[in-house]
């Protein structure tokens, strides 16, 4: 076996390790929904209460997500990694083992603590372990893993769950959650990350020093814009896939089916210009032109879905341009992040990017549903494209000479 194929069998095996965890991490964020009528049917539990235990796991997740990229830097990807992932697959599975809403409320926010050490421990491992020529790669499969467990989660837990009952969809995947984790502690070998080792941490400084550097590194002006950036960026992303249906039905009259089927060609194609994405990441130098480009394209796209009432065919086909432009620019924006982080703070600088993401997936809906609520309908549209303005701004600011970090404690 040639170098060039060793190094490319051992790429494929650390991207279906990782891969396979970050999968279960989207598959259990919309186990939760999937779950809700039978809980509700079964046990009682209202929706509103649901709706805020499930509101606390994604706050849960967001607010642990830094101190998960700190711990990453400071004691390895791997033990970081494996730690969340259990954590995650253990409260998930013993969901079907209780019917007190207060020890579900709190196993569903455990899930969430757990699913916070995805991003940044797997962005270290992949940084630490895939060839450099393939790493714009790597982050489109490593995104579109997570879109398949997205889709995968709504259809396996609701049909599982009519068969049989609930508890044994939610069990089952628990047992799979569980074969991953072994099989990563098993190959556990083949995944190195980039966090700087322990003999070469600097032993001078005092920590309030080192702690100033790493406020220093979060709070400079190529992370903080890609913090907005990734904030603007689910944001704008939210009210096509969100509240798109309403809007178009509103704006166009168009039915509920065809613009849930123009949603649904939205997220299908954007699922699979992420992996068109990372090709053209590994040859190309200037993400961000990339990225401005594509939000372009998507904002022509909108704004026409906004003005004009569309032939069913040309919704569709409208749409799912939309969702193109948006996924392929997926793995752009994780070069991005990759370029302005030192060495050694892949976690902390992952973890706090991803966080904006998190923040603005958070108040969307209230944004959106607000307007929904009080504007005509295109002001759906015309948030979204204000949102994606905001994404291309934030992405060809000048970001400034880079801040360097202080290595993992």
């Amino acid at each position: 076996m040639t170098d060039t194929t060793a190094d490319t069998a051992r790429d494929f095996k650390v991207l279906g390790l990782i891969c396979g965890g970050h999968f279960l991490s989207h598959f259990y964020m919309l186990a939760i929904p999937a779950l809700m009528v039978f809980l509700n049917r079964d046990l009682g539990i209202t929706f509103t209460v649901l709706g805020i235990a499930l509101s606390a796991r994604y706050f849960a997740t967001a607010g642990a997500q830094v101190l998960a990229g700190f711990l990453v830097d400071r004691y390895g990807a791997m033990n970081i990694l494996l730690g969340g992932l259990f954590l995650m697959v253990t409260a998930m599975g013993a969901l079907a083992f209780t019917t007190n809403i207060w020890l579900i409320a709190l196993l569903i926010i455990l899930a969430g603590l757990g699913d916070s050490v995805f991003h940044p421990a797997d962005y270290a491992i992949l940084n630490g372990s895939i060839g450099e020529t393939r790493m714009g790669r790597a982050f489109s499969v490593h995104t579109f893993s997570g879109h398949l467990g997205f889709a995968a989660a709504p259809a396996y837990i609701t049909t599982v769950a009519t068969i049989w009952d609930w508890q044994t969809a939610i069990l089952s995947s628990a047992a799979v959650g569980y074969v991953i984790w072994i099989g990563i502690v098993l190959y556990r070998a083949a995944l190195a990350d980039d966090v700087i080792p322990a003999a070469k941490k600097k032993e001078d400084g005092a920590p309030g020093d080192r702690m100033s550097d790493h406020a220093r590194l979060l709070m400079s002006r190529p992370v903080l814009l890609l913090f907005a950036f990734f904030a603007m960026s689910s944001l704008g992303n939210n009210g096509l896939h969100s509240f798109s249906i309403p809007a178009l039905n509103a704006l166009h009259g168009t039915s509920a089916v065809d613009a849930g089927f123009a949603v649904g060609t939205y997220m299908l194609v954007s699922s699979f210009a992420v992996l068109a994405g990372g090709w053209v990441s590994d040859n190309i130098h200037r993400q961000d032109r990339f990225a401005a480009i594509m939000y372009v394209g998507a904002i022509l796209a909108v704004l026409t879905l906004a003005l004009v009432p569309l032939h069913y065919m040309a919704l569709v086909l409208l749409m799912g341009f939309a969702g193109f432009c948006h996924g392929i620019i997926r793995p752009a924006r994780d070069m991005m992040v990759r370029q302005v982080t030192p060495k050694g703070s892949t976690g902390k600088v992952f973890g706090f990017i991803f966080t904006g993401q998190a923040v603005g997936g958070g108040i969307a809906p209230a944004i959106l549903g607000t307007a929904m609520d009080n504007l005509p309908p295109q002001w759906i549209f015309f948030i979204s494209i204000g949102f994606m303005a905001l994404c291309i701004l934030t992405i060809l600011a000048p970001r400034g000479p880079m801040t360097k970090a202080a290595p993992a404690e």
